[in-house]
């Protein structure tokens, strides 16, 4: 088999990633978070995870532009009995701190017009690799200095997505080619303030592996449990492009910073509301 380098559409982007008719997907992923200390400590595995991307790709009918809307849970897991964490003791200071599971309630992505793909005559993939240096809005807050007084965030993101060939023809979708959809994810970032590492050096590792299905029931028991218990919003992708800020680990840790000094559960209970559409 050999891959050649090519370009996709937008639109054939949507049918590997989602649909082109609007419906929610589902992107189940597992996999493992490392530490990596930049001084004499050495790399640990801090977390395995469990986690689901919940989207829809949107089309603006005025400019013909795709956007992937979505929600995302990830629950941090302990690396040997795989329970959900429910707090977590610092292995560099001792500190026993409550674990924010991440729950972000809306991100958007504008799909490009034209994006890399390799092709090959069954099984292609397409690479999506994002670099970033950010002002970190924390750091200038004292309150914050203990857990993320990093003055920028840089972070690393490569997705892969792998997916039958045949997907990028004309032809429709079948729901067997749907579900052979497949993500490697790989991450190089900060440390995530909830861990309250007090500016020590070094950096977050994560890879994960997942697939992807049109289908709630077809989730891991566990995060289907909390999506209809506590998390009811989340059970579909968001409707439109939302007329609100799109969520990070940092911008969440500043909004729930009174809840997760209480120790309350997280992620937090996320209940049906209305959503304003720009």
């Amino acid at each position: 088999m050999s891959l050649a380098k090519s370009t996709i559409t937008d639109e054939q982007f949507v049918k590997v990633r989602c649909s082109t008719d609007g419906r929610t997907h589902y992107l189940e992923a597992t996999g493992a978070m490392y530490a990596q200390p930049m001084d004499d400590d050495e790399p640990l595995h801090l977390f395995d995870f469990l986690g689901v991307d919940i989207s829809r790709c949107i089309k603006d009918e005025a400019n013909s532009r795709w956007t992937l809307v979505s929600r995302k849970i990830t629950l941090y897991l302990d690396r040997e009995t795989g329970a959900i964490l429910k707090s977590w003791q610092n292995p560099w200071t001792g500190e026993t701190l409550n674990v924010l599971h991440r729950s972000y309630d809306y991100q958007e992505f504008q799909i490009p017009q034209k994006l890399i793909a390799y092709i090959a005559s069954e099984i292609s993939y397409i690479s999506l690799d994002f670099n970033a240096k950010l002002p970190n809005e924390l750091a200038n807050n004292p309150k914050y200095a203990d857990y993320s007084p990093e003055e920028y965030l840089r972070a690393s993101d490569s997705y892969k997505f792998i997916f039958p060939t045949k997907m990028l023809d004309d032809s429709e979708v079948s729901p067997s080619e749907n579900r052979s959809v497949a993500l490697s994810y790989y991450r190089m970032g900060p440390w995530e303030p909830w861990m309250k590492m007090k500016g020590k050096p070094g950096f977050l590792v994560l890879n994960y592996t997942g697939s992807k299905t049109d289908v709630f029931e077809e989730l891991a028991p566990t995060i289907k449990t909390i999506i209809e218990e506590r998390m009811p919003l989340f059970r579909e992708a968001p409707s439109c492009r939302l007329d609100r800020s799109i969520a990070t680990s940092w911008s969440r840790f500043e909004e729930q910073f009174d809840a997760y000094l209480q120790g309350e559960e997280f992620p937090l209970p996320a209940p049906m509301k209305d959503e304003l559409c720009l």
